[in-house]
């Protein structure tokens, strides 16, 4: 995998990564979004950065959070369904 050098914008700072090529598209929308979330606090009235980037960092766990505990609810939701065929299909099966 091919590593490349891009910079990024983030809070009015230009950042020097190394990314894998194929990720390259996901880290500019990253810096991008972080940008525009960013620009919103701001126009919300708050203009301290370490401030705006921390809610920012907030608002981003909690929605890692709720997706995990969606992904946990879906993995039960399908355990528990192939829980069911497979008292279905094993009498069905062994008989």
């Amino acid at each position: 995998m091919e590593e490349l050098s891009i910079r990024v914008k983030i809070a009015d700072r230009s950042y020097k990564l190394f990314v894998e090529s194929e990720s390259e598209s996901i880290v500019r929308e990253a810096a991008k979004l972080l940008q525009d979330e960013l620009k919103q606090y701001r126009d919300m009235g708050i203009s301290d950065t370490q401030d705006a980037l921390a809610r920012i960092a907030f608002d981003c766990l909690i929605t890692k959070l709720r997706g995990e505990r969606q992904v946990q609810r879906l993995q039960q939701m399908v355990f528990d369904k192939i829980t069911q065929l497979d008292q279905v299909v094993t009498p069905a099966i062994t008989t």
